[in-house]
């Protein structure tokens, strides 16, 4: 008999330079010996064009191997042009789609990369419709380094993450009336 963890894993989305250093202190956390299990297994998801989230997190975690990996389309490249952006976030949902409903991750973790955001919406309407477990979460983690504004990729997902962690006094007065936001102070 197979347990709930093995079958419903977690997803860490990466993402270029500073999400995927501050995913890897947040990631370091949710593997403690207490949570471990709870968790079990991480998929962490890279963007096919990343070439260095993998080897950051393999550094900062040795344990991780290949196969923890999956690799997806980017939504947007940096400089890519909005219009063809349309195109590339539909290729990038519809992957998304599948491989949500294809695993029924029990956690979608993120901080802000683009990459994130196909996969949250993908959870929450499969949760909404019944393909997810209703237990399932959605929790995004502002980058550090929003201040005082929310990214693009917290403000297109604040409405529908369970828990929208923030790192500042400012951001959490200003976004107080939210009944998911959450602000615990600097966690990385």
């Amino acid at each position: 008999m197979s347990s709930r963890t093995e079958q419903y894993p977690t997803y860490v989305i990466l993402g270029s330079g500073g999400h995927t250093a501050e995913m890897c202190k947040i990631n370091q956390a949710l593997l403690q010996p207490s949570n471990c299990s709870k968790y079990q297994p991480v998929r962490y998801i890279v963007a096919n064009s990343d070439v260095t989230s993998q080897r950051q997190l393999c550094a900062a975690l040795p344990t991780t191997q290949d196969s923890d990996f999956i690799h997806v389309p980017r939504s947007r490249s940096v400089g890519q042009s909005w219009l063809s952006t349309i195109f590339s976030t539909l290729w990038a949902l519809l992957w998304s789609c599948w491989l949500v409903w294809r695993d029924k991750p029990q956690l979608v973790l993120c901080n802000g990369p683009g990459t994130c955001v196909p996969f949250c919406y993908a959870a929450y309407m499969w949760r909404l419709l019944g393909r997810l477990p209703a237990n399932s979460k959605i929790v995004f983690v502002e980058s550090y380094c929003r201040v005082e504004t929310l990214s693009l990729s917290g403000r297109l997902l604040l409405p529908l993450a369970d828990m929208f962690v923030v790192h500042w006094p400012a951001l959490a007065n200003r976004y107080a009336h939210k009944s998911n936001l959450r602000y615990f102070g600097r966690i990385v």
